[in-house]
């Protein structure tokens, strides 16, 4: 039967196979047309009423210098999302978020109950809501400028809006305070253009996500070569590399005072390491003094190493083989507890284990070994501590499959609770896929058991970003990633399924548009393009290119179902992270010239940022960039490259 509608005076109430699932009364004065434009899709045009199919009337019709298109969902739904803002109202964490899909109180009785109402650049696709049940699934969404918002009834209904002119409010949620709404103008208008999907369920959300990719995308060239992209890349890793000069009482010799800026936390060891980044002073460029070093996460550590690895066999540099070996015998060496176990930050001294960098870590660490047999080097004891991490994991995992998400460094456990946990999936899987190994496979097996469930029932994932702790992109990532792998280990159709549904997720995240910024601001001088680019979390309102550690995995997926969308994700994704890469002489606001190949962490593509400086022009100002050239987004482009060998399909060339 599909989708049927029907008039009933100024109301058209939408069926899909019988049962009623929506809504929309048409405001006295105007008219309302729909089109049928696909299985599921609508576009639902409201004009002023008159004689609209006469095209030459338009010019003598009402206009109107604003607009709300409201439909009301009929049935109670069970789930909610905008897209990278709101997942049903983001219950999980405490951190400063919007909290459900109205304002609660915080001291503005008049403001509180009304519905929040979100900026087009604030979600990944312009103006998007969606709720649904098993049964029934309705999202509504736009184009271009303009914003979105959602708010129950009473009887338990959603009512998704979509607005002109671009409004936000009551408040606007920055990262330190709650700033004042904001409201638009526009030229007035006669017509305005929406978008419907309803279908069975959660299908509605993935029936609009494939909608809108599919009127946005155009395959173009990225604005760096893939060769540009090693070169520059490889530049700033030799660059990030640090030796810690030894203490007096070890190296008599050593003569030089360490600088202000190396006193801090770490001890003086001769550890070998990449910092985590370059920050400004107010007067250079210097690597941060402290949280300096970190074998995965923002760090990457071991990814980075492993880059260099290969960057000796295609270059002959022996400067990264040096490197590289270095700082992954430091790690193996000189980075462990009293205890005597792996630690994922050096510093400082009172530092988690945590499972997102262990996990990389093991990954890392048995790539490490094979890249080290090709190069002729006999590096087991990298190969052999990937399986200690496997051996930390099986000991810590639960009778329910579940391992953790952090422990202090005695090994006890810090924090149970996170999707993050599911990390530790892809050592074990890796090696079972090395060994076949019965016990690395159950391990496995239970442990993404586990996380899937937990992911499947909350419809979201929980702590990836270490920063954070509220619902975010990065903790699916390893079930996108362990399905694949548990995929090729095991050949269970399952595990492809579960894949995918864990890069239907992440796909919420990833930018639908390319948002047009005012040419006076930092993102418009830039030229940035937000399309394909993906949001951190609920809390965390800025994009990066932490998507890049995927794009192998979207490349395989659309490979593994011929879906071709994975692959336009996965290009999409590529294009946009190596924007605003620095030749060297890129400068950005009153900094000086940025070393060669870093990049900004977060482009801060809404109201976002520090509240009160961006006030002033500082790190807050929206439509800006924060000048935080971390390692991680380097470490992904040498992955993704090292790892895709069909470098011509990134460059733009038609596969």
């Amino acid at each position: 039967m599909g989708i049927a509608w029907e008039k009933r005076g100024n109301q058209t109430i939408f069926s899909l196979d019988g049962k009623e699932a929506l809504l929309i009364i048409t405001p006295e004065g105007m008219a309302d047309t729909f089109e049928k434009q696909g299985e599921g899709l609508l576009l639902w045009r409201r004009t002023a009423a008159g004689p609209a199919e006469a095209m030459e009337c338009f010019a003598s019709m009402e206009r109107f210098a604003s607009m709300c298109m409201e439909a009301e969902a009929l049935f109670i739904p069970e789930h909610t999302m905008v897209p990278a803002v709101s997942y049903d109202g983001n219950p999980w964490g405490q951190d400063h978020e919007y909290k459900g899909l109205q304002m609660q109180d915080r001291n503005s009785a008049s403001a509180e109950g009304t519905a929040y109402t979100f900026a087009s650049h604030r979600c990944a696709v312009p103006g998007a809501t969606c709720s649904w049940n098993d049964l029934l699934g309705v999202a509504l969404f736009g184009r271009g400028v303009c914003s979105g918002s959602m708010q129950p009834k009473e009887n338990g209904h959603m009512l998704h809006r979509i607005l002109w002119p671009e409004q936000e409010g009551p408040q606007v949620l920055y990262s330190d305070a709650w700033g004042e709404a904001f409201y638009g103008t526009m030229e007035p208008a006669v017509s305005f253009t929406a978008w419907l999907y309803i279908a069975e369920g959660k299908q509605a959300v993935k029936g609009m996500l494939q909608a809108a990719w599919k009127r946005e995308y155009v395959p173009k060239p990225p604005v760096r070569k893939t060769g540009e992209v090693w070169d520059l890349s490889t530049e700033y890793a030799r660059l990030l590399y640090t030796e810690e000069k030894p203490s007096v009482e070890e190296e008599p010799s050593v003569k030089e005072e360490p600088s202000v800026e190396e006193k801090p936390s770490v001890k003086k060891d001769g550890f070998r390491a990449f910092s985590i980044g370059f920050t400004w002073n107010g007067e250079e460029w210097v690597k941060r003094p402290d949280f300096k070093y970190e074998i995965g996460w923002c760090g990457q550590n071991a990814s980075l190493a492993v880059s260099l690895l290969y960057d000796y066999q295609m270059n002959h540099r022996e400067e990264s083989l040096q490197y590289g070996v270095s700082v992954l015998d430091s790690w193996v060496e000189k980075a462990r507890s009293r205890e005597g176990l792996l630690l994922t930050r050096y510093d400082p001294e009172d530092s988690l284990i945590d499972a997102c960098n262990l996990g990389t870590a093991g990954q890392q660490f048995f790539e490490a070994y094979d890249q080290a047999k090709r190069l002729g080097l006999n590096k087991k004891k990298w190969l052999d501590a990937a399986y200690e991490i496997c051996d930390f994991a099986m000991s810590r995992q639960r009778l329910d499959g579940g391992i953790g998400m952090s422990w202090n460094r005695d090994g006890s456990p810090h924090e149970l609770k996170g999707t993050a946990g599911a990390f530790l999936i892809l050592p074990l899987a890796e090696a079972y896929l090395r060994t076949g190994e019965d016990r690395y496979n159950i391990a496995a097996v239970r442990a993404y058991s586990y996380y899937y469930r937990e992911f499947a029932n909350n419809g979201y994932g929980t702590s990836g970003a270490l920063d954070t702790c509220c619902i975010d992109k990065e903790s699916v990532i390893p079930l996108l990633k362990g399905g694949l792998l548990m995929y090729r280990a095991t050949g269970f159709d399952a595990y492809l399924d579960m894949a995918e549904e864990a890069a239907w997720y992440l796909s919420t995240w990833q930018w639908h548009q390319t948002v047009e910024y005012p040419a006076d601001t930092v993102l418009g001088k830039m030229g940035y393009d937000t399309f394909g680019g993906t949001a951190v979390s609920t809390s965390h309102h800025h994009l990066d290119p932490f998507a890049l550690c995927y794009v192998p995995d979207l490349l395989e997926l659309s490979a593994l179902t011929g879906r071709e969308e994975w692959k336009e994700r996965a290009l999409a994704i590529w294009r946009n992270g190596v924007q605003g890469i620095s030749d060297g002489t890129m400068q950005v606001l009153q900094a000086g010239p940025r070393p060669a190949g870093s990049c900004d962490e977060g482009i801060l593509h809404t109201r976002w940022g520090n509240y009160q400086a961006g006030k002033n022009g500082g790190w807050g100002s929206i439509f800006s960039v924060t000048q935080w050239l971390v390692a991680w987004p380097c470490a992904f482009r040498l992955e993704v490259l090292r790892k895709c060998g069909n470098w011509n399909l990134l460059d733009g060339w038609r596969a």
